[in-house]
């Protein structure tokens, strides 16, 4: 055993509460974050929100709502005092589970200082996932206003904020106005387009006069589930101790691996990821290309 490896077992393993619907059909939500987080020594301990037998992209999903399962679950993990190094929640169902995903950060945070990490997974191509309730947009902006970090598409930006939705290009100012228009600690917009065309995902701590670019090479492939995907890799390199920048350059080139992977093998778009042809490359990751470029704009 060389002297890296005992290192790493000389230690536990960072845990993560990881607050996402369990979908039967279709790599998306728990059936990612789980394989994710343990590939890269991280120990999910799941809360599942709801239970479908595929994902909201196929057509007469079955769905089984978990609120309270939810509230007995944490009760108990209460009683035994469970202690976590983040939070980290995605799909929630209803508003009921995000004043409980609320509470639990409160609990986290202020028992065992953990990390709050909010992928408010609710909306893409311009509307809400069918099911939600119209009070989530609000109810989400609410609770990430209690997270140290969010990944909000520009979809669910958009809708959070009250503005109308556009795909990009989008000028400094306009995705300027996205990324401060939160109170979380760090606001990460993934899959923006800048004015010049480019692909980037954007990051901005609180009271920078400006923004961050991490670029990446776009795949012409819309597979279901990559923004769990990155999120997942996101909260992971940052239990592990990176800085906000390198891992969100690290999550974006991990998911850029596994589209090439996954459109190079054919596999249908609408059932996700090939993940499990690519955990390898997050047992053992090759050097990413950490080139962010911060992009001033002067706020009005």
């Amino acid at each position: 055993m060389n002297e890296t490896m005992k290192g790493r077992e000389s230690r536990p393993a960072p845990s993560v509460i990881a607050v996402h619907d369990l979908s039967c059909l279709g790599r998306c939500a728990l059936t990612l974050v789980i394989p994710a987080l343990a590939a890269m020594g991280v120990q999910p301990l799941p809360l599942p929100t709801a239970v479908l037998s595929a994902h909201t992209g196929f057509s007469g999903v079955a769905v089984q709502r978990l609120d309270g399962f939810m509230a007995d679950c944490v009760s108990h993990w209460k009683a035994l005092d469970l202690a976590a190094n983040a939070v980290y929640s995605g799909y929630l169902a209803n508003e009921a589970q995000v004043d409980m995903v609320e509470d639990l950060i409160a609990w986290q945070r202020g028992e065992h200082g953990a990390l709050a990490v909010v992928d408010p997974a609710m909306a893409d191509n311009g509307r809400l996932y069918s099911g939600l309730p119209a009070g989530m947009p609000a109810a989400m902006k609410r609770l990430c206003a209690r997270a140290d970090v969010i990944t909000p598409n520009l979809t669910e930006a958009a809708l959070m904020l009250g503005r109308p939705y556009a795909e990009g290009p989008m000028s400094d100012a306009a995705l300027f106005g996205l990324l401060s228009g939160f109170d979380a600690a760090h606001v990460i917009l993934t899959s923006a387009i800048l004015s010049d065309g480019s692909h980037a995902n954007l990051c901005r701590a609180r009271g920078e006069a400006g923004f961050w670019a991490c670029p990446y090479r776009r795949i012409g492939a819309a597979f279901h589930g990559t923004g769990d995907l990155f999120a997942s890799v996101l909260t992971g390199w940052l239990v592990r101790g990176a800085g906000v920048r390198e891992a969100v350059a690290r999550a974006g080139d991990f998911v850029r691996c596994v589209i090439e992977a996954s459109a190079a093998c054919g596999a249908p778009e609408r059932e996700g990821v090939q993940l499990e042809a690519s955990l390898r490359y997050l047992l053992a990751p090759e050097e990413t290309e950490f080139n962010p470029r911060f992009i001033p704009v002067n706020a009005v």
